[in-house]
């Protein structure tokens, strides 16, 4: 280490002597002295009135102004090219002296230090996933990976703290499972738990489908009741009156053979016949007398009711409940 700082100080006490500035040119009092000459001509100029008769000398002043402008301006790109030539030449061999040793050493040497520092850190990252490994075996979690951690192993991380986020974090797992398993509906609680890995959405998540499903449940069990309702007071209002329609069958005898015209004229007929039947509605029992088609209306606008009466019960919060005569 002593000789590469010697070394070092060698180059630099070198470098000291070699790269130094011998002479500045020296412009400063030149330009000075054509300032006055410069400002009296700018000042004539510009005192000239600009008129109709006086536009052509107006204009030959400014041609020559700019003339005087334009050759100074060359000869300081003259100058400047004259200092510029020096350092452009100093720099092309700073360049083939220094820059193109210094730098070649410094991307090899980073190279060398990238490849050592890799692997350092693919160890470690190794050691930490062993660690891991072991702590979801013996915690009974294996299922949990290492990606759910988010554990980010760098250099400058000591493995003590690498392993103490991993054993926190499957901790953690242990407790929530050991939670869930006391719960009632434990399987479907662990089966959310594995997917979003938070204890409070899991049980929301089932907590949520279960009320859905029960009032989807609920729903069902009203639309069959509904149903019910619905053939009960069809059933009330037309048996009577489609018995009436069948015709009496007499043993031994057989019915007339009808063509398919006669038949529609039939069926027309027996829905158009006046009959008598009953049905009961809301505790009352009604004596009514129609058509079959009349009837079967009757039995619509009774359903519609019922339904009717239902949905008020329900608006204004009265729990209601379909009973047999019994209770």
């Amino acid at each position: 280490m002593e000789k590469e700082i010697t070394t070092t100080n060698q180059t630099t006490a070198l470098a000291d002597s070699l790269i130094v500035v011998q002479q500045l040119p020296i412009i400063k009092e030149q330009l000075h002295s054509i300032k006055a000459q410069a400002q009296e001509s700018v000042k004539e100029a510009l005192s000239l009135a600009c008129t109709e008769e006086t536009l052509k000398v107006v204009k030959e002043r400014r041609a020559a102004l700019n003339r005087d402008r334009k050759d100074l301006d060359a000869r300081r790109m003259a100058v400047k090219k004259q200092i510029m030539q020096p350092f452009e030449d100093f720099d092309e061999v700073y360049k083939e002296c220094v820059t193109d040793v210094y730098g070649p050493a410094d991307e090899a040497l980073k190279g060398k230090i990238t490849d050592v520092e890799a692997g350092l850190k693919a160890d470690k990252e190794k050691k930490v996933k062993d660690y891991f490994a072991e702590m979801v075996k013996a915690s009974g979690v294996e299922w949990v990976t290492y990606e759910n951690v988010g554990v980010a192993v760098t250099l400058t991380a000591s493995l003590k703290s690498l392993k103490a986020k991993v054993k926190e974090y499957v901790e953690k797992v242990a407790a929530d499972v050991a939670c869930i398993n006391g719960m009632e509906n434990a399987p479907e609680i662990m089966a959310e738990y594995k997917l979003c890995g938070s204890l409070a959405v899991a049980i929301n998540s089932v907590s949520q489908r279960k009320d859905r499903i029960a009032r989807e449940e609920a729903e069902r069990k009203q639309r069959l009741e509904a149903q019910l309702r619905a053939q009960e007071a069809e059933k009330a209002v037309l048996d009577v009156a489609e018995e009436e329609l069948s015709a009496p069958h007499v043993m031994g005898t057989e019915p007339p053979v009808m063509d398919e015209q006669e038949t529609e004229d039939s069926q027309k007929e027996s829905t158009e016949q006046v009959m008598n039947a009953k049905f009961a509605f809301m505790g009352r029992t009604f004596q009514c007398r129609g058509t079959l088609t009349q009837l079967r209306e009757l039995k619509s606008f009774v359903n519609d009711k019922v339904d009717e009466i239902q949905k008020y019960m329900d608006s204004i919060g009265i729990e209601n409940q379909e009973v047999n005569n019994n209770g």
